[in-house]
């Protein structure tokens, strides 16, 4: 299983409103329903601990990938790719910084 971190921002203000409702009715649903994401969190950030500094990304998520390389094909799907446009519509135009990390446990 792989576990991935996603970080980005969307494009304004009202478009982070937007899109944290377009979260809530349809995209947390419908990545969860595909077969190969065993578990997506998706959490808007609200401020830095101990700052007054405005946060660098406004969303981040997290994605228990269970096949990376059938993920990576997933994406490559007619249906997978007008999803991506229609989110990515949300978001500004700069890359998400997708991260694969793995959980530290002790005694693992």
């Amino acid at each position: 299983m792989t576990t991935a971190f996603i970080v980005y921002n969307a494009k304004d203000a009202k478009n982070a409103d937007e899109y944290e409702k377009y979260l809530k009715e349809k995209k947390v649903a419908f990545v969860r329903s595909l077969p190969i994401i065993k578990s997506y969190e998706i959490y808007r950030i609200d401020k830095v601990l101990g700052s007054e500094d405005k946060p660098p990304y406004q969303f981040v998520a997290k994605v228990e990938i269970s096949d990376i390389g059938e993920f990576a094909k997933a994406m490559q799907t007619p249906e997978m790719q007008a999803f991506v446009k229609e989110y990515r519509a949300y978001l500004e135009s700069s890359p998400n910084i997708w991260t694969i990390g793995h959980k530290i446990e002790p005694g693992s």
